[in-house]
């Protein structure tokens, strides 16, 4: 018979057992995700104004609980894909959507690493939700229920709205910098092509678009020069910029096409006449979306009309974009 001490030694090394392959399992899979995140697939990178235009709710706030479920009721195929989670939302602030003080979501969920380490230390995020899957990079979650009725059909993204600090060992200290590979480092592309970095640069965007466009509107995308979207985070083997369909875009695409510089000025391209032709054609694809008679387009290119200023490309200065 097994005394006393021997058994409580036997749990005590259980334990301790459990803990270890927990946390080899977390820092394997961590040391994983940059080899996934770098097959030959291409990166569509979403505009700060795109999270407030293609989505029905933003709210900004924490994760204050996050707890696996036993869900009694039926799902989807897609649902059944990952497991049952109550995630409860503490909002400080409702941009789009029903102003509420918590949003209680039921999502299916296929890993929690991330997720836990922004309940944990309680990270502020815009929580956007809504009808479009947006950014997989970090990816959206598929939702099951919000505030008690079925969400059948909607994404929920995580966005962190500024870099989370490292440890300086450990597996949060994986799981951290992870995060902020993941998010960009909290950079986002604007409607006019540039980059905002950090929570007041990017709310102050969504907010001001979310006023001016009160309904959901369609998205449109614009592959662009990889070494353009590497300004911004990784853009993995192609990348492009997801913005909403409005004439703000339309402006932009119609600056751009009358001048690639908007682009190339700020970058090296190492064919860059192949690149400019490449950038021009690409751009009359995401103008294709936008009506041909009454619009930006068609007004400005009636003859006569202004056009954008134009600056030759090859004499632009450029600079490297970041590693």
């Amino acid at each position: 018979m097994l005394s006393t001490q021997t058994i409580g030694e036997r749990k005590c090394q259980s334990t301790l057992t459990t803990s270890r392959v927990r946390h080899a399992f977390v820092v394997l899979f961590l040391a994983l995700l940059p080899v996934l995140g770098s097959a030959q697939v291409g990166r569509i990178f979403v505009s700060a104004e795109a999270y407030a235009g293609l989505a029905r709710v933003v709210h900004v706030g924490k994760i204050i609980e996050l707890k696996q479920i036993e869900y009694g009721k039926p799902l989807t195929d897609t649902q059944k894909a990952g497991k049952s989670y109550r995630l409860v939302f503490e909002v400080s602030e409702t941009i789009r959507g029903n102003e509420v003080n918590r949003l209680e979501l039921v999502l299916s969920l296929q890993t929690t690493i991330y997720l836990e380490y922004m309940r944990e230390h309680s990270v502020e995020i815009m929580l956007v939700g809504g009808p479009s899957r947006l950014d997989s990079f970090a990816a959206a979650e598929l939702g099951i229920e919000e505030q008690g009725k079925r969400a059948v059909g909607e994404w929920y993204q995580f966005r962190v709205l500024d870099p989370v600090k490292v440890p300086d060992s450990g597996t949060e200290a994986s799981i951290a910098s992870q995060i902020n590979i993941y998010y960009d480092s909290c950079r986002m592309f604007t409607n006019e092509l540039g980059i905002v970095t950090g929570r007041n640069a990017i709310l102050e965007r969504v907010r001001a678009f979310a006023r001016q466009h009160t309904k959901v509107l369609a998205a449109v995308t614009l592959l662009v020069p990889n070494e353009f979207g590497a300004l911004c985070g990784d853009p993995n083997a192609y990348c492009g910029i997801m913005f909403p369909i409005c004439p703000e875009i339309e402006r932009t695409l119609v600056a751009l096409k009358h001048d690639p510089g908007i682009i190339f000025r700020r970058i090296k391209s190492r064919n860059q006449d192949f690149s400019v032709s490449w950038l021009v054609s690409e751009t009359d694809k995401a103008l294709s979306m936008f009506p041909e008679e009454g619009g930006i387009r068609c007004n400005a290119e009636q003859p006569g009309a202004a056009q954008p200023a134009t600056q030759p490309v090859d004499k632009a200065p450029v600079k490297d974009a970041p590693g």
